[in-house]
């Protein structure tokens, strides 16, 4: 994330991980830890906070594997 300061650079991987899970595929916590370059904690506070949003966030998760999320597509 080329051309950020530590002020914006929340704000910046928040809305590129939102960008990242409206592709409507399902992806791990894992996955965009590795992409970001934080932690796993790090990316679970980014979808709290999309969720505090208002984005309708759908989680996978099993007790022997990682947790999964992708964004809730509406249906009418």
């Amino acid at each position: 994330m080329k051309g950020q300061t530590p002020r914006n650079r929340g704000l910046v991987r928040v809305l590129s991980i939102l960008r990242t899970i409206e592709r409507g595929n399902w992806i791990g916590l894992d996955a965009l830890a590795d992409e970001y370059r934080v932690s796993t904690r790090t990316i679970r506070r980014d979808l709290d906070t999309l969720e505090a949003a208002g984005y309708p966030l759908r989680k996978r998760e099993s007790p022997n594997e990682p947790s999964f999320w992708k964004l809730e597509r509406e249906t009418s």
